[in-house]
């Protein structure tokens, strides 16, 4: 139920998926023997890939400046390089340098969204949120990332009705269960219960799952000053999230949703446990910020 602000909202490089230390490597001394006899873009690229799976980024840069040595306008090795860079200075040239290759719709919606998730990470949400006009404005379809990420940006400025706005006409837009969810979340966080309340009363008598429901109108009822209506709503919740969270694996998702449970209730430190439990996982911080705020303000 927590909203992701997905800052990787088209940034294609990712960690291969977990697949074992010993699988990674072997495809990595696979790659390196293709490389040395014929090295291409496309072979630094992919074993970039792996060492990032392996964590190993020095190794991972070196490949895809490599990768864009032999192909100076390879979107994937730039696109992948930026993302590495984050914040440092070598990153604006090459998004420059996007820019001026970008061709098609595509092409030039990604380069200025390089621009925009890099602002957004030198923590100019105001200048970030702007260049998002121009993104919607370029829109090459209907994906909702983009109304996403916008909408994080706003959340994490205080705007939390303007966040809801753009959420709400994307919901309307793609007919997206997820924004429409990330929707209500920040309709509640912005206090428009009477918009929202009979959606989620709908979902209750539906869902198979209630706790993150139950959740959603715990919130409105809080906001309604209707705290024993509340604290009921989060009991029930408890009840059928803690049987569904294993010891040995827990579903992170659940963690989060378990940490708001308790931080709506009061119990500040079995949330600040939770709290703990998603930071030292490495899990996402969007994913569970709504725990971290609701800490905050009480």
């Amino acid at each position: 139920m927590l909203r992701p602000r997905l800052l990787s909202l088209i940034l294609i490089f990712a960690p291969a998926l977990a697949c074992g230390h010993n699988d990674v490597s072997e495809t990595i001394k696979a790659l390196t023997a293709k490389i040395e006899v014929q090295p291409t873009a496309d072979l630094y690229y992919q074993r970039a890939t792996e060492f990032r799976a392996l964590q190993e980024k020095v190794h991972a840069i070196e490949d895809l400046e490599s990768a864009l040595k032999l192909e100076p306008e390879n979107r994937r090795a730039l696109v992948a390089l930026v993302q590495l860079f984050g914040t440092d200075k070598k990153a604006p040239p090459l998004i420059s340098r996007y820019q001026q290759f970008a061709k098609t719709k595509e092409e030039k919606f990604e380069a200025h969204f390089l621009l925009t998730h890099y602002t957004a990470q030198l923590g100019q949400l105001e200048k970030a949120c702007s260049l998002c006009d121009a993104l919607h404005l370029m829109r090459p379809n209907d994906d909702p990332a983009l109304d996403l990420f916008h909408a994080g940006l706003l959340l994490d400025l205080q705007r939390p009705g303007e966040a809801s706005t753009v959420l709400k006409k994307s919901a309307n837009r793609t007919k997206s269960i997820v924004v429409r969810n990330n929707w209500i979340d920040a309709a509640l966080t912005a206090g428009q219960t009477e918009t929202v309340l009979p959606i989620i009363q709908k979902e209750l008598t539906s869902s198979r799952f209630r706790s993150s429901w139950l959740i959603r109108r715990a919130r409105a009822f809080l906001i309604l000053k209707n705290k024993k209506s509340a604290q009921a709503d989060l009991r029930a919740a408890l009840v059928e999230i803690t049987p569904r969270i294993n010891p040995e694996r827990p579903d992170l998702t659940l963690i989060a949703d378990r940490g708001l449970i308790h931080a709506l209730m009061g119990n500040k430190a079995l949330a600040k446990r939770d709290l703990e439990t998603l930071i030292n996982s490495g899990y996402s911080t969007d994913a569970y910020r709504l725990l971290s705020d609701t800490l905050a303000d009480n």
